[in-house]
């Protein structure tokens, strides 16, 4: 047994004797500790740095993989990735700070609805048993709510103390029409519901009061899954390499929600007893996680969740701590990488009711993508996020403090940073911004190919030509330099580029390929919905700029914000709409991309700038 110390800057954030040849990255998750690891721990991203402070920090003891990863100036310094260190002696490691993962989380978002929440409380004040009417209490309070029980055996334990000590005078919670829950007195003004998107790389929570449709408070929070991986890929795989790992993974998520909810008893000063129903959006991977669903057949063709219908779950199934007879809604999914998420952004921007086309585009870890109006939508899903989100971006990350989130390239660079702080990576905005200004001035071609200084020479502001670099044998864009305040040398490199191509080619593509299915023109759309926290922040004119969003269709951007997390609210607080998302999941129909050689053909012609 070795002894190691693990410290953020000078707090000690866990002491613990670890077996030898322990891997450090596992032993950090194991103590619920936050690191980046875009990859799952594979080491091919390079992003779970440490700074070793006593161990093993010899030349030897680095892999190639690892030596590629890291800056002569961060070998020299001591740094590791975590997930290439086995624990073969006593060690201090410093991990970065915990407000290096703060995420700046989109939140907002609002549609207002008729309040007819599918849950529901009703007060009455009973008649007493006589020896005229010998009624049992469960009949008693089927009769007087109109409404069969559904009351579990250790709510029907509590019902005669209950009747009894309030004089018969009691609220009913009803789920549609059945009575699932019992209190003494009229508790009718304290009734609250949740909605919750669980994003595979954010989490957003909404506590919103049932009886009045007033949100009452936001919560957001990195989803603590990423620490295996920021692809939904990298968790399916861990759910089958270990034997518990679909456990683990659900565990993480369902108490980060129980921890939003602490969050919201601590503020307004209420019981969580007092929330009945959760609404949960996310795409079919999440979804399937937090139900403890196995989720490994989505991964491999042809790709066949589990469930695709509306799941209404029992809170204590699920681990939820709300009302322990409250309900957990997963709203309906498309298919296994159309999820719950893409029908709430559906409802949120209304194009399942409109008699105009309209197209929506969410791009996170996934790029989803619909396409319709109140007759018919098609959806289908492409590997655009990792770039965006930064995970296959040499210094990308995602939107947190300190990562760069504008560039404007004139007769200099200049750049803005989240929360206005050293820069330390660059996240989607940022590098859609750059790829469109490297474009504008001539540095990139449209084949992609990056231009060296020599090539540039006297063409450029010398300041701009200054910051065209050679990294790995190839020409790369200094972005955010250490010597003007940056954290590290910031580049945005060839690879880098490729990367960026990549995901928008895939894009584009999938919306070519729904206007065809759809047998529709730009001139037929009406308009574009942008959802999701990418599609809010990014400069629109950039994104048509480098094709991610086609140029016909710039002057129909409709930002509609959160528009998961919105049609979660909307499905809190309407039954109507809760049907509707089961309406919406019927009359979608996907397009699996992946075996269509026109898909195929249109990603490689799109991948030009």
């Amino acid at each position: 047994m070795y002894f190691l110390k693990l410290m953020q800057g000078n707090r000690v954030v866990g002491q613990i004797e670890v077996e030898e040849n322990a891997n450090l990255l596992e032993v950090i998750r194991k103590q619920g500790l936050a690191m980046e690891t875009p990859c799952g721990g594979r080491g091919t991203c390079g992003k779970c740095k440490v700074l070793i402070k006593e161990g093993p920090i010899a030349k030897e003891n680095y892999d190639p993989e690892e030596m590629e990863k890291l800056s002569f100036v961060e070998k020299n310094a001591g740094m590791r990735l975590a997930c290439k260190v086995r624990i073969k002696e006593d060690m201090v490691v410093e991990l970065p700070a915990a407000g290096e993962t703060d995420g700046v989380i989109l939140t907002g978002g609002e549609s207002q609805v008729p309040i007819s929440p599918m849950i529901r409380k009703e007060h009455r004040i009973l008649q007493k048993p006589s020896l005229e009417n010998q009624m049992s209490d469960l009949e008693r309070l089927e009769e007087a709510f109109k409404a069969s029980a559904g009351l579990p055996l250790k709510e029907l334990k509590q019902l005669p103390t209950i009747l009894r000590e309030n004089q018969f005078d009691v609220t009913a919670v009803i789920w549609g029409q059945e009575l699932i829950g019992i209190e003494g007195g009229d508790t009718g003004e304290a009734f609250y519901g949740l909605a919750v998107d669980i994003g595979t790389t954010t989490m957003a929570g909404y506590l919103l009061d049932l009886k009045t449709g007033r949100q009452m408070g936001v919560s957001s929070a990195l989803n603590p899954q990423r620490a295996y991986g920021a692809d939904v890929i990298s968790r399916i795989d861990y759910t089958i390499e270990k034997a518990d790992g679909l456990k683990q993974l659900q565990d993480l998520v369902v108490n980060q929600i129980n921890r939003m909810i602490e969050d919201f008893e601590s503020k307004y000063g209420f019981s969580s007893r007092h929330i009945y129903h959760t609404v949960l959006v996310g795409n079919t991977i999440m979804m399937h996680i937090l139900a403890g669903l196995p989720v490994k057949n989505i991964a491999v063709s042809p790709f066949i969740p589990v469930v695709t219908k509306r799941m209404d779950l029992p809170a204590e199934e699920i681990g939820m701590k709300i009302n322990p007879t409250g309900r957990v809604t997963i709203l309906p999914m498309i298919a296994g990488y159309v999820g719950a998420d893409t029908v709430g952004a559906i409802m949120a921007c209304d194009m399942a009711e409109k008699e105009e086309i309209s197209l929506m585009i969410d791009i996170g870890t996934n790029g989803e993508i619909a396409l319709g109006n109140r007759d018919r939508i098609m959806a289908c899903s492409t590997a655009a996020g990792p770039a965006f989100e930064g995970a296959h971006i040499r210094h990308g990350m995602g939107g947190v403090r300190g990562a760069v989130n504008t560039v404007e390239i004139k007769d200099r660079v200049l750049y803005t940073t989240i929360g206005s702080a050293p820069a330390k990576g660059i996240c989607g905005s940022g590098i859609v911004d750059a790829v469109a200004q490297l474009l504008r001035c001539g540095i990139l071609e449209s084949s992609g190919r990056m231009k060296s200084a020599e090539e540039v020479e006297g063409k450029l502001p010398p300041e701009v030509a200054a910051r065209i670099r050679e990294l790995d044998g190839k020409p790369a864009f200094l972005i955010a330099p250490r010597e003007q305040g940056a954290e590290q040398d910031i580049y945005l490199t060839q690879k880098d580029i490729r990367e960026v191509q990549l995901a928008k080619a895939a894009v584009a593509a999938g919306i070519q390929i729904l206007m065809k299915e759809m047998d529709v023109s730009f001139d037929d759309i009406a308009h574009v919905y942008l959802a999701g926290g990418f599609g809010n922040y990014i400069n629109y004119n950039h994104a048509c700029v480098i094709g991610l969003i086609p140029k016909e269709l710039g002057g129909k951007i409709v930002p509609i914000g959160n528009g998961a997390g919105v049609g979660a609210k909307m499905a809190l607080l309407s039954r109507e709409c809760l049907e509707k998302s089961e309406k919406i999941r019927q009359m979608t129909q996907y397009i699996e991309l992946s075996s269509r050689l026109d898909f195929q053909m249109s990603f490689v012609d799109l991948m030009e700038f």
